[in-house]
Order: C-alpha cells, then sequence, then structure tokens
C-alpha cells in the first residue's frame, strides 16, 4: 500500500513538473512554405485557409507584389505576391504547387501567393530564435525568427531540417503602408 501511494506521488509531480515546463515553454504550431528557394513560415492560427489559385481582378496604382484583389465567399480579399514582396523578382507562372494561405492580418483576411506549402510544424518557443540583427543587409523588418537545423541537413542530405524564416505578415504589409503614406503626404 505504501509503496503505491509513492509511486502515485511521484506520477503526480512528475506530471506537475511537465505541466509547469509546458507551460514556461509552450509549443507553438508552424505553416511552413516555399517562396523562391527559401522556406518560410507563419504562425498557423493566422492561417484561415490554403486554396488553389484564384482569378484576379488587377487593382490600378497599386504596389507592384499587391497581384490584384479576389472574392471569396463574398469577401474581397487582396492578394500579395509574397515572390515578389520578399524576393523583389517578378513571380514566375504559377505551377501546380503555387497556392494561396487566406491569412488574418489583424482584423483583415488577405491571400498571400506562395510556391507550395512544405509542412506544418509544431515546436517548442524556445526552438525559435531571433531573427540575425545585420542591419541594412539584414533579413528586414518582417522576419522575426529563426528555427531549424542546418547541420542536420548536411549530415542526412535533405531539406527537412534547413532554417525557416518565421514571418510577421503584419510587418510585411505596415512597412508599404508607411511607405506609400508618407509618398502622399510628402509628394
Amino acid at each position: 500500500m505504501r509503496q503505491r501511494a509513492l509511486t502515485l506521488s511521484r506520477l503526480t509531480s512528475s506530471r506537475v513538473e511537465e505541466r509547469t515546463e509546458a507551460e514556461r515553454d509552450p509549443l507553438v504550431q508552424l505553416c511552413a512554405f516555399f517562396v523562391g528557394a527559401e522556406e518560410y513560415a507563419v504562425d498557423i492560427m493566422r492561417v484561415e485557409e490554403i486554396l488553389q489559385p484564384q482569378r484576379l481582378t488587377p487593382v490600378r496604382g497599386a504596389p507592384a507584389f499587391l497581384e490584384g484583389v479576389i472574392r471569396l465567399r463574398g469577401a474581397i480579399l487582396p492578394v500579395v505576391d509574397l515572390r515578389k514582396r520578399l524576393l523583389g523578382v517578378e513571380a514566375p507562372v504559377d505551377t501546380p504547387k503555387t497556392r494561396l494561405l487566406v491569412c488574418w492580418v489583424g482584423r483583415r483576411r488577405v491571400a498571400f501567393t506562395v510556391d507550395r506549402v512544405s509542412e506544418v510544424v509544431r515546436l517548442r518557443r524556445s526552438e525559435i530564435k531571433p531573427a540575425p540583427a545585420l542591419g541594412a543587409v539584414g533579413p528586414g523588418p518582417f522576419v522575426v525568427g529563426v528555427y531549424g537545423d542546418p547541420e542536420t541537413r548536411e549530415s542526412h542530405g535533405t531539406d527537412a531540417e534547413r532554417l525557416k524564416l518565421l514571418l510577421d505578415v503584419k510587418a510585411l504589409l505596415l512597412a508599404e503602408m508607411v511607405r506609400d503614406s508618407g509618398r502622399r503626404v510628402n509628394g
């Protein structure tokens, strides 16, 4: 009887320790995708759905990375091409793997064009490292973290563990909006 009580006590304290550790370092889920040869990720809680490319309506005078708008179940959503926004290159022709990530940015939904969605990742918050501060040549204000292990990639010869950049989708759009509002005020 005493042995049983001791075992139950150990199990209970072990569960409490696990719970407090999980509270200190919670699991996060990220949606990983490719833009060109680089792999990025966003918080899965921002992703509403993943769609095949839709027919776009162009918007005159919009920033170059804004491809146009789509109608999705009665709502009009802007479509941002992350190839143009992140890499600054003209987008290649869509492939069968091209997708639209419909994400929440504040209270609005925005569709982001990506080359392909790769996976949903579950990891501890502590596994996400801050983005390196490299000044003018850094990853930009919209990369907020990095995760993955490039050492594993080299030893196994796969892309499964390459470094991935965690994006702040709000910053992707705000930087351009602030620049545009400055042009209107000053110009």
